[in-house]
């Protein structure tokens, strides 16, 4: 399992990398797109929590953050995201829906090499790899996203 362990470490690290995003994120700007071609932090980090618990929980777990809206650029960037919730609170769900899914693996582990029933065709380690992608990917826009705001950010 020391690949199991190394793959979470990267995980949670991509995870602790986006709570860099929000400090200091003022709550009237969560849900705030400095165009409107482009997302908030708000939606990104719902989109991302979206595929996280889709990628180990599938379909179905409750969250403010897991609407169907944010699966992909295209179905919300005309139709905005929000959710009624401050940075703090953004960031706490997306912390809470990390821990589930860890906790849903870790209860019912599986091969690496298996396939995962909630993403076609990808095997468990993919999904893990891609998800601290994902997380990586999606927390630069965020920086991003602040800049454009006109915010100043922790040096990243």
């Amino acid at each position: 399992m020391a690949a199991f362990d190394v793959l979470i470490k990267s995980l949670d690290s991509s995870v602790w990398e986006m709570s860099e995003a929000f400090k200091g994120l003022p709550d009237a700007d969560v849900w705030q797109r400095p165009d409107p071609r482009l997302l908030s932090v708000g939606e990104l980090a719902a989109h991302v929590a979206y595929w996280e618990a889709l990628s180990f929980l599938g379909e179905g777990f409750e969250s403010p953050l897991t609407k169907d809206l944010p699966r992909y650029y295209t179905s919300n960037v005309s139709q905005p995201f929000t959710a009624n919730l401050g940075a703090e609170a953004v960031f706490n769900e997306v912390k809470r829906i990390h821990e589930a899914c860890k906790a849903a693996f870790l209860s019912q582990p599986h091969e690496l090499a298996e396939l995962n029933p909630f993403r076609q065709d990808w095997t468990w380690e993919y999904v893990f790899i891609y998800q601290a992608f994902h997380f990586g990917y999606h927390t630069g826009q965020m920086y991003s996203v602040r800049h454009l705001l006109g915010h100043e950010t922790a040096d990243n």
